[in-house]
């Protein structure tokens, strides 16, 4: 009886909703049925642009709409290096574009451009994505303008490596360098992510893309110019002190060599010391109380924090072991 019970409850629920008087204080979810995704990108395809810089392509992105009417989102790797941006619409009009707002650890970014907007495209961020759905990418891969990608959603909230953001959508879609930054659509033609790695993994080949559901709150701050950075050590080339390695420079194994420290930065003004520097080279053990053995767990580490607050490593410097406070900074030369 329980097992039915569990199968009728559904049907029951979708009965009772239909039953219900339709007065105005109840509003009834309405939603058109999917079109295909050729049909999806026939429609959206006039608001996908390529991101240019003076050299050249750099990337994708699209008119997305916002209370201050057509804004273009793409990627923030796409523009962090800096230098004037461009923009090439789907009526081959390219413009100059200028940064808005970026929030790195997300890797969005919004761009102003006088380019007209063909079309504008609506976010989706309410529903829920259901791996298998799915989904198509608008980009400008393979030398290809405004070009469509079919795949399927594998999972949500995927970590995939502490250099990209955290809770990533894993896709099929078969995206290729150039694709970064643009569209990545769901069957009804709303904008479910914005197109940022790809991979590959032992289930073979995948993309990645950063969702927009429930990302209401974040595309706002792009909207009012907030700038987010990644916090910054100031290192270059740390790396895990191996057994073998530990060895060979003479110190005991375990944490994570300093390569280089940057000049000007936040370690060095901290007072540590690079291999590169000569003399006994400084080795974290410790990022606030948590120990770290590879570059990678450094790195998720420090991301943990924000820029403007403070990190304390423990650090062994030969024979010495000490703790040093260390405020960290937006990586150099963040337009």
């Amino acid at each position: 009886m329980a097992r039915l019970s569990l199968v009728l409850a559904p049907l029951f629920l979708s009965l009772w909703l239909l039953l219900l008087p339709r007065g105005p204080g109840l509003v009834l979810p309405v939603q058109a049925p999917p079109a295909p995704l050729e049909e999806v990108y026939a429609r959206a395809h006039p608001a996908a642009v390529a991101v240019e810089g003076e050299a050249g392509a750099r990337g994708s992105g699209f008119f997305l709409q916002s209370a201050q009417g057509p804004l273009v989102l793409t990627a923030y790797h796409v523009v962090a290096e800096g230098g004037r941006l461009f923009v090439r619409t789907a009526r081959g009009e390219r413009k100059e574009a200028r940064l808005l707002g970026y929030l790195e650890p997300l890797d969005l970014a919004l761009l102003r451009t006088e380019a007209e907007a063909p079309l504008a495209l609506e976010p989706e961020l309410d529903r829920p994505l259901r791996p298998g759905e799915e989904l198509l990418a608008i980009g400008n891969a393979r030398g290809e303008f405004i070009s469509p990608r079919f795949g399927r959603l594998v999972r949500s909230g995927v970590e995939v490596s502490p250099f990209l953001p955290s809770s990533l959508l894993e896709t099929t879609l078969p995206l290729a360098p150039g694709d970064s930054g643009g569209p990545v659509l769901d069957a009804y033609g709303r904008v479910v992510g914005v197109a940022v790695a790809i991979g590959v993994t032992e289930e073979g080949f995948r993309s990645y893309a950063t969702p927009l559901v429930g990302r209401r709150e974040e595309l706002g701050r792009l909207e009012r110019g907030e700038r987010v950075s990644w916090p910054y050590l100031g290192l270059r080339g740390p790396r895990a002190l191996t057994p073998d390695l530990a060895q060979e420079l003479g110190l005991p194994p375990g944490g994570v060599l300093v390569g280089q420290v940057v000049p000007g930065g936040a370690a060095h003004r901290a007072g540590l010391r690079g291999l590169e520097a000569g003399g006994v080279p400084d080795v974290i053990l410790e990022v606030d109380g948590l120990p770290v053995n590879t570059f990678e767990e450094l790195l998720r580490a420090v991301r943990r924090k924000q820029v403007g607050e403070e990190v304390e490593l423990l650090v062994r410097r030969g024979e010495e072991v000490f703790r040093v406070r260390v405020g960290l900074q937006p990586f150099p030369g963040r337009p």
